[in-house]
């Protein structure tokens, strides 16, 4: 029997699977749903959701010409996880897209409470966010927010791990909710950095701290720690840290040479699966969902049922818990 990568990746498999009903995929996929927990969520309606493309890495001109020729609307991503066995998900809010504009995610959050929770991107700087989310989480039910960037230039801290945002930090410690950073670093600051977090995981125990693309570990072939840093294994010691395993990731996993395999058992070894959580990208991440849903799972094919059930579904529906999860 062709082995299910060797089959997917051949010409004559990829014009059988091709040929199949939609049903078909999922049981080619896996034998269980999945729970994506990053996908990006756009829509062409910009009369009533304008594009504020101010801090796409593309540019203003390149992201709207991307989201006008072919937004990822809940139609679209819908099909797409059907073509995975994808149950549902995570509508992580497109900063490229909306900035703090939180509107699309919100109303189609709504629209599809039991396909899609959302997870925000508010300004750490407005003195108002801590109130503002409070309000979302009990009107709106969401489930986490996001903090992205660099730390100020010549700083080595990000302003949303600094002591100025605490009441950010205690609300949602207060709601029960997650909260997802993706802290870029100039030079060698990213120890300090993780340091950081585990210092703010143990402050607020009720966060649940989610590490997009499991915070960039920097791992070169034949590499035995797989780049992941001495602070990522304190890390391991805390309850309340998750990690997520993106196609992003997968990516520069493979621009880097490294074996999939071996990454993700090693992960899975460290962290344990059920503190790990996958997420697609999708709509960021070139790809077909098909595509990249067949990279992560084949990247975890040799762990046990069990462990690939927690790391693709059953972790993540228990972390992200719509409108939080109260007060410890």
């Amino acid at each position: 029997m062709l082995r299910r990568r060797t089959f997917i990746g051949s010409a004559l498999g990829a014009a059988a699977v091709s040929a199949l009903p939609k049903s078909a995929f999922a049981h080619i996929m896996s034998s269980f749903q999945l729970y994506d927990t990053h996908a990006h969520f756009y829509t062409d309606d910009v009369a009533n959701y304008p594009i504020d493309g101010s801090t796409a890495r593309y540019g203003v001109e390149e992201v709207t010409a991307r989201i006008m020729a072919n937004p990822k609307t809940p139609e679209v991503i819908f099909d797409s996880w059907s073509d995975g066995n994808v149950g549902k998900g995570v509508a992580v809010q497109y900063g490229s897209a909306y900035l703090y504009d939180n509107s699309y995610i919100i109303d189609i959050s709504k629209q599809y409470p039991k396909r899609i929770t959302p997870v925000v991107i508010l300004d750490d700087h407005d003195p108002a966010t801590a109130a503002t989310v409070e309000r979302m989480t009990k009107e709106d039910k969401i489930s986490g927010i996001r903090f992205r960037g660099f730390a100020p230039e010549g700083e080595t801290m990000h302003y949303f791990l600094s002591d100025e945002v605490a009441e950010i930090w205690q609300t949602a410690n207060q709601l029960g909710i997650a909260i997802v950073l993706m802290p870029h670093t100039r030079g060698d600051t990213r120890g300090a950095v993780l340091a950081r977090m585990a210092e703010l995981a143990v402050k607020y125990p009720n966060v649940n701290l989610i590490l997009d693309h499991m915070a960039f570990p920097k791992p070169v072939a034949g590499e035995e720690r797989f780049g992941f840093y001495p602070e990522h294994l304190e890390l391991a010691k805390l309850p309340n840290v998750y990690y997520k395993y993106t196609n992003l990731l997968i990516e520069q996993l493979r621009g880097g040479k490294v074996e999939l395999q071996p990454f993700v058992e090693y992960s899975a070894e460290l962290f344990g699966t059920d503190k790990i959580i996958w997420g697609s990208d999708y709509g960021n991440t070139a790809g077909r969902m098909v595509d990249l849903v067949h990279d992560a799972l084949d990247s975890a094919g040799r762990l046990p049922l069990a462990q690939q059930k927690e790391m693709f579904f059953d972790t993540a529906d228990r972390i992200h818990v719509p409108g939080g999860r109260g007060a410890a």
